[in-house]
This record gives C-alpha cells, structure tokens and sequence, in this order.
C-alpha cells in the first residue's frame, strides 16, 4: 500500500489510464450540499492549499491499458471531472481552445498511441447504471459537435449526474470568464496537491477494511451499501477468473439486483426508512435483516440488526460460486414479495386517497394479518412472514399459509389486548423461524404472561383506541360473509364513544355514580365505528340526539346522527335496538354489549393449544 499527496492533474493524467467504477457500488448520490462544498473549497483559494479529501484505488493486472479499481472516491472524483467538463463548457472559443490538451489528458485516454482524438476512452468507467449519461455530459462538444446549453442540458440529462452537470453549469453560467478561469488554473496547477490517492496492489490487504475506517467526506456507504459491496465482492472472487462466471455475475447484478432496488429518478421505495425503537432503517436494509433471520437466526438468538453487515460477513465466509448465487437470488425473490405486499401496503396507509379504495375482507387472511401489523407498527414478524408466503409460492388459498396466519394473528391481537410489551417480539420470530408458529403458545415466557379467555375478557373494559378500532373492524369483518352485498371494507372508519368522553353536560348521574361512569367510557362496549366523524354539537349530545342527530331549521343545516352514519352491522344494531324502544344507553347495556363482542373475540382468535 502506498499514500501520497497529488494534484487533479496527476490523479486523471498520471496513471492509470483507466479508473474503473466496480458495477456492484453504489451508483452516484452525492446531492447539491457536496457540490457547493466542493466548488466552495476551491474557488477563492488561490494562495491557499486546498485538501479535496483522499482517493483509494487498486491496480488490477490489466495492463492494456493500465486499470485501476476506485475503491473509495468515484463520488469526489466524479463530480471534479462533471465541474472540470462544467468549466469546459462555460468557457467562450478562445479558452476552449487553450485548455483542450489538458480536457483532453485528464478527462480521456487513448488505447493506442495511433488512434486519433476523437476516439479516445473516457478515463473514469462508470458502473452501468451511471455510465450513459456520464459519458454523454463529458465526451459531447470536446472532439466534434456543439456544446449543449443549460436549459437543453436540464431537458436531456437524467439521474444525480445530470443534476450535478447542470448545477454547476448553472452557478458557472453567472461567472466571468476570469473567473472561471481561476477555478480552472486552481484545479490544474501542478502544485495543488488537493488529494491523497492511496494505492494497493492486487495482494494488499482487504480494501474493504480500509474503505470503511477512511474518515471521507460526503455521503458514507450504508448497512445496505456494505452488505451489497461484499456480496458482489466475494461473488466475483468465487469466479476465479472464469470469464464465463463473471458474466454471469455482471448479468445478475444488471438484470436482478439493480432492476430491482434502484431508480433513476432518485428515492424509491427501498430507500424509504422504517423505524426500529431509536434505530432507522431503509426498506433496503430492513429487508437484509428479514433474509439474514429467515436463513441464520436460532431461535435463542438476539436482535442482530444492529450489527447486520458483521452478520453477512461471517456467513457468506466460505461460500462457493453456487452460495453466492443462490443467496443472491433468494434475496432478490423475498424483495418482491416485500414490495408486492409489504411495502405496497405502507405506501397505500399512508395515501389519503389510496387507502378510500384499499379493500379488506374476512377471508384474506394474509392481507388482514399485514394491515394489523401495519397498523400496530409491529414489523418483527417480517422475516416469518415473506418465509411462508415464499414457502406457499404465494398461494393465498394455501391451507398451511392460512393456519400459520391465523395462529399469529391470535398470539397479536390477544397480546395486544392484553396491552404486554413487544420487546420479545425478535426473539419470538426466532423461536417460529425454527420450530414452528404453534411455540408461540406453548413456550415457558408466555405462560407467563396471562393470555387466557378470562383475561382478556377483564381486559375489555379500558381499551385503547387504535387497539378497539381494529378489533371492531375485524369483527365487522367477520360479520360479513359471502353472499353479504358487501363483504369487504376500507379501514377509514373513525372510532365513536357513544357514551361521550366528555359526557358531564348531557349523560349526568348522581355524584356518588361519577366515577364508575367515567371507568366505562374506553370500554369496548362503549365503542363503535362510524363511515364520518360526528359533528361536535352531535358527538357530545344525549343518547336520542346522538341516534337521531338534529334536523335542519332556518338557522343551521341538518347534522347526522347515527342514523345518517350507518355502514356497519356493529352501529346498526346499536340504531335497531333504540329504534326497539331502548331509548336508554348506560354502564349495564354497555357490559351486556362487551359481553357479546368478548365472545365473539374468543371465537375468532383462540387459544391454540
């Protein structure tokens, strides 16, 4: 290994010919931040040493022409050669022609030392991903044809590399030409040596290990990134020089793993982020650690997600050609099934339109089981549930899919119920990754915990609200059948208190009583479902007000009550039973209703024995 101070012009002109961008990096991210900071550390430095950062490569046994790999650095070194291009093409005819030589050396090489100019390489070998547009900004109007103009640029130019090219040539645009050529004349002297080029042979050590304990500038690499860079790494050393293997690994990245988790067109979907306690992580990285479960976790193994690329590191030590293949594929295929069902659901909860025609019926039992985990924000289960979705080939009708499904919904919706703490939820999908979702009531730790019929009939009285509104909307569910009109619902009722919450004014009872009032406003019995949210002057009103709602007069509109509200059989029987002659709504018809629904939840999710 080998460190030295160089200048830009050394690092582009003084060898390797070639820099080479390995296809498994990451693609170019750096935003506007890392551009003005750049051109910022330059510009007006002109009797100052100006530090750009450091640069690793690693010389590769090619040698027509001479190559190296850019081991950390593409980012920097990229957006030196799209602002030196910038520069370029800002310049008016005269400086055009004065500093072609040096556009010319640092930007180009030529294979042979016959070829003529204009079929000169590019000096920096973009990853695919990048590579078009990269070479189209920097070869365009340096050997033939005009330049493009800003606003043809913005127009033709795609991804963070368009955007960089066109954000320099905006800031430049607005510059005298002396002033361009300060920054020019900064950048190329020969005395500025603006960078540190770290250089490692074929047999230095693990450039992986140096790359990560580098302190550099700019966007650093994530779990993902790290995950990702070793897998292909050790993909390609399983090659052992096979053309033929290689390939077929180019061909897998480009075809799979890229198609599948990037974009050009900026974020995506696996980059948005999930949140685990105080710890975020992307789609991308959440769906490392389901894969990194379903294959390795033992059922007495503790949450590795924060140690997720250590993880990776150690399993995939001694894989072959064929593990790395294989994993490679597997996790390709969970994505799908991630994207499909997992993530798809996220985006359609979180869009207030989407979610109006977002459906849900009684007998999808893998659909209703990822809206209540979507829902309680519960996402340990995961990695179980891409494993028998996967297993079932994605046969919702599978009988084993559907029994694993129900008996985890069980465990969920009692303990949620119960109101037990979810921090042994990791641990739990251990235990059901191995031996089967049945553990989940027989293990020592949930005898413990009291999940029994009795108890959560006791728990019913004081419910929560986004708990009691799930548990009555798929109660609803369960209501409906198929020869219903309608045997699915969107899940955008609003939770009502029929006994109000503030219910001194109109629901008064004698002192002595207040207390034991107020203990049965959040009971079950007391909750229901509305297709809208009440008007106020009706949501705190007396019973036959909040039945009947008011009419209209001269002074106001009419204001719905329960009776303008009903979608649901649940709120409909509570119409039926005042429109009976029960005009009266009070703690003793509220257990008789809590009662009824108790049973009913015991039906709909048992104990499993």
């Amino acid at each position: 290994m080998k460190a030295e101070a160089k200048s830009v012009k050394e690092i582009f002109g003084g060898g390797p010919q070639r820099l080479v961008v390995p296809f498994f990096q990451r693609r170019y991210v750096w935003k506007e931040e890392n551009w003005k900071e750049l051109l910022s550390s330059i510009e007006g430095n002109k009797d100052i040493q100006v530090f750009l950062g450091s640069i690793i490569i690693k010389w590769g046994e090619n040698r027509e022409p001479s190559e190296a790999t850019i081991v950390d650095g593409q980012q920097r070194l990229t957006t030196i050669s799209l602002l030196t291009k910038a520069i370029y093409d800002e310049f008016d005819d005269e400086m055009r022609e004065n500093v072609k030589d040096t556009i010319q050396n640092v930007l180009f090489y030529k294979k042979n030392t016959t070829d003529s100019l204009k079929n000169s390489e590019i000096k920096i070998k973009h990853s695919r991903v990048d590579r078009n547009t990269y070479e189209e900004i920097i070869r365009r109007g340096v050997f033939e044809g005009r330049k493009t103009e800003v606003e043809e640029a913005e127009k033709s130019y795609l991804g963070q590399i368009g955007s960089c090219y066109c954000y320099y040539r905006k800031i430049l645009h607005q510059r005298e030409q002396q002033e361009l050529k300060d920054i020019f004349d900064i950048m190329y002297n020969d005395k500025n040596k603006m960078l540190v080029r770290i250089e490692l042979k074929e047999n230095d050590v693990n450039e992986q290990s140096i790359f990560d304990t580098i302190n550099r500038a700019g966007a650093r690499l994530s779990t993902a990134d790290i995950i990702k860079n070793n897998l292909f790494k050790g993909f390609v050393e399983s090659c052992e020089n096979d053309p033929n293997r290689i390939q077929e690994v180019d061909e897998i990245y480009d075809k799979k793993w890229d198609r599948l988790f990037y974009s050009e067109n900026g974020e995506n979907e696996w980059d948005k982020e999930r949140r685990f306690g105080n710890i975020g992580r992307n789609n991308l990285e959440f769906l490392l650690y389901c894969v990194a479960s379903i294959k390795w976790a033992k059922e007495d193994t503790r949450d590795f997600s924060a140690r997720l690329e250590t993880v990776y590191a150690k399993e995939t030590k001694e894989y072959t050609f064929s593990d790395y293949k294989r994993l490679i594929n597997e996790i390709c295929d969970y994505a799908q099934i991630f994207s499909k069902y997992i993530t798809r659901l996220n985006l359609v909860m979180n869009d207030k339109d989407k979610v109006m025609s977002e459906y849900f019926s009684y007998y999808e039992d893998v659909k209703r089981l990822l809206l209540i985990l979507e829902e309680f924000g519960i996402q340990m289960f995961y990695p179980f549930i891409l494993k028998i979705i996967k297993e079932a080939k994605e046969d919702f009708q599978n009988k084993y899919l559907i029994e694993q499904c129900r008996v985890l919904e069980t465990f969920i919706i009692r303990r949620r119920i119960i109101g037990t703490s979810v921090s042994d939820y990791t641990a739990k999908c251990n235990l059901i990754l191995n031996r089967g979702v049945r553990q989940l009531f027989s293990t020592t730790g949930e005898k413990e915990i009291n999940i029994s019929d009795l108890e959560i009939k006791n728990q019913l009285t004081k419910m929560k609200s986004d708990t009691a509104k799930m548990i009555l909307f798929l109660i609803e569910l369960s209501r409906k059948n198929k020869n219903s009109d309608i045997d699915a619902l969107t899940y955008t009722y609003t939770l009502e208190h029929i006994m109000p919450q503030k219910w001194l004014e109109n629901w008064k009872v004698p002192e002595k009583d207040m207390e034991k009032r107020q203990r049965y406003i959040d009971d079950l019995g007391n909750l229901t479902l509305l297709r809208n949210s009440l008007n106020c002057s009706i949501k705190n009103a007396d019973f036959k007000t909040k039945i009947e709602g008011i009419p209209a007069s001269d002074r106001q509109r009419a204001k719905e009550g329960y009776k303008g509200n009903i979608s649901l059989n649940i709120t409909e029987e509570v119409v039926k039973r005042y429109d009976s002659g029960m005009k009266e709504w009070n703690e003793e018809t509220i257990e008789e209703r809590r009662n009824r629904f108790a049973n009913e939840i015991i039906v709909l999710w048992p104990l499993y024995q």
